[in-house]
């Protein structure tokens, strides 16, 4: 796993530029991506987000577009493996969320239950709460690595499956060391036995999204005297959009803080809990038309 600091100095006049313009240039894939959760086959391709302390890239051939994102920011970590993660892909460029892959899911969208020996559900980080650490985040998401969501328009439209059972697609999401690596595969245009595609060619620019889940408050429910509550998120998005004979789209949204208390057995919340912000980016990237 290459050093972050290492790689800022690399990608910081890139990261510059693409500010400037909104644009992201997409490289013409060089060499083997294997799709593994390592960015050790993206080079110095790789661009820092200072303000989310991240690394992102896209690479592209004729047939395939490649997403790499990376951080070692223990909050973002946690976010990303306890709230789920959604990539959104808008083929015309703005930031429509007409299509998107949720992974890892989040707990609310798993049902997810903690091992023996702990609460039954996931307990919110209290204000003065160092992040957890490595090794507990490395089981949590060992624990989610199988499932995951195609998400579209509206809420409801959601394709639940196992990452095996994918067509076309492919994405892994581990841990190198401390840092958190994501990595996605998607097929440009749709061909036999691959409903997912991007239906876009290489001299188009699109759109990019990231965005981490939230918490539906609705959905916790009480514990009794154990004061435990049910914490996840809704990021589902609708339209099964970029199946055959259909458009896509992509984007992020804004999200917010604040916090809430744990449910107690006789009713009412204690507060100081914190309540993360919900993590969003979202780029245009321009296409590499070949090498």
């Amino acid at each position: 796993m290459k050093n972050l600091t290492f790689l800022l100095i690399l990608s910081s006049l890139v990261f510059i530029n693409g500010c400037s313009n909104k644009i992201i240039q997409s490289h013409w894939k060089s060499g083997n991506i294997v799709i593994d959760g390592n960015d050790s086959d993206w080079g110095n391709t790789l661009t820092y987000n200072d303000k989310s302390n991240f690394l992102y890239g896209v690479q592209n051939d004729g047939k395939y577009l490649y997403l790499c994102f990376a951080t070692n920011d223990p909050d973002l970590e946690a976010n990303i493996i306890r709230m789920g993660l959604t990539v959104w892909f808008d083929r015309t460029g703005g930031d429509n969320q007409n299509f998107g892959i949720k992974y890892p899911l989040n707990f609310q969208d798993m049902n997810f239950q903690r091992s023996a020996g702990e609460e039954n559900q996931p307990r919110m980080r209290q204000g003065n709460e160092e992040p957890m650490g490595s090794d507990r985040l490395k089981s949590m998401l060992s624990r989610k690595q199988n499932d995951l969501e195609i998400v579209g328009r509206n809420k409801d439209d959601l394709t639940r499956m196992t990452v095996s059972e994918l067509k076309g697609i492919e994405v892994k999401m581990a841990f190198q060391n401390s840092t958190l690596v994501y990595e996605v595969k998607m097929p440009l245009n749709f061909s036999p036995g691959v409903p997912y595609a991007l239906n876009t060619d290489t001299s188009k620019t699109i759109s990019i999204g990231l965005e981490t889940g939230t918490i539906d408050l609705s959905k916790m429910k009480s514990k009794g005297d154990r004061g435990g509550s049910s914490i996840g998120s809704d990021n589902s998005g609708g339209d099964e959009m970029g199946t055959e004979g259909n458009d896509m789209g992509g984007g992020d949204q804004g999200g917010g803080g604040g916090s809430y208390g744990r449910r107690r057995g006789g009713g009412g919340y204690q507060s100081g809990a914190s309540l993360p912000s919900q993590f969003s980016f979202w780029a245009e990237v321009k296409l590499a038309s070949g090498k």
